[in-house]
């Protein structure tokens, strides 16, 4: 590649692309410059360090998946809560190594990541009467649980370069099949052999999730 094709813009194009590939501990200079065809101190003069790579990683996927506009829209706060929780999910299964960088302060809340936030907030300040810092914390409450959530799903592939053996079944799973590995605890005792169902569905514990979340807002709210 040369010089003049060598932007800030195609290096991080092409890392998040080694990092969907590989995983964030596949992200390194030489790596991205051999899949550009340049070489590895040349990124340099357009990115300082990794640190600052992977900063400008989340941030341009932050960008590349945007809340829509409320614009003529008639929207709820649950109603946004709800988007926005399809649209991260979404996200994190496109691009699994971001979960780890939202959780790192100094990769997350760049400008777009800052956009999406005011997004999110807005519905809290405009319809459920919050002020700005209490609509951020419950904005930032959604988001950790649906990570946490996505986590459950994605594990497998951040996992794919690591020597890990997954079972066919997780010891909650087996008790809740009537073949629990060990004793089982007494709170639990009811739970043996009624089957899985939905309990262990990452999607529908988000929803089931998130209806929990909300309603505890929106009684906070009617106290304060």
């Amino acid at each position: 590649m040369t010089e003049a094709k060598l932007t800030r813009a195609a290096i991080v194009d092409a890392a998040i692309a080694v990092a969907d590939e590989s995983g964030i501990d596949g992200i390194s200079m030489r790596r991205i410059a051999e899949r550009m065809g340049a070489g590895a101190m040349s990124l340099y003069r357009h990115v300082p360090n990794k640190d600052a790579l992977l900063a400008a990683m989340t941030d341009e996927v932050s960008r590349r998946n945007p809340y829509p506009s409320p614009e003529s829209q008639s929207w709820t706060w649950r109603d946004r809560v709800q988007i926005a929780a399809e649209v991260d999910w979404y996200l994190y299964q496109k691009h699994p190594w971001v979960l780890f960088t939202f959780a790192m302060p100094r990769y997350n809340f760049g400008e777009h990541s800052l956009i999406v936030l005011s997004w999110l907030v807005e519905g809290f300040t405009g319809d459920l009467g919050v002020d700005a810092r209490e609509g951020t914390r419950m904005s930032l409450s959604v988001w950790s649980f649906t990570a946490g959530v996505a986590l459950q799903q994605v594990s497998a592939r951040l996992l794919v370069h690591r020597d890990v053996e997954p079972a066919d079944c997780s010891g909650l799973g087996a008790l809740l099949e009537g073949a629990p590995r060990w004793p089982t605890p007494p709170a639990l005792a009811e739970l043996h052999g009624t089957g899985a169902g939905n309990l262990l569905e990452p999607e529908h514990l988000l929803h089931t999730g998130l209806t929990a979340l909300c309603d505890g807002f929106q009684a906070y709210a009617r106290r304060a």
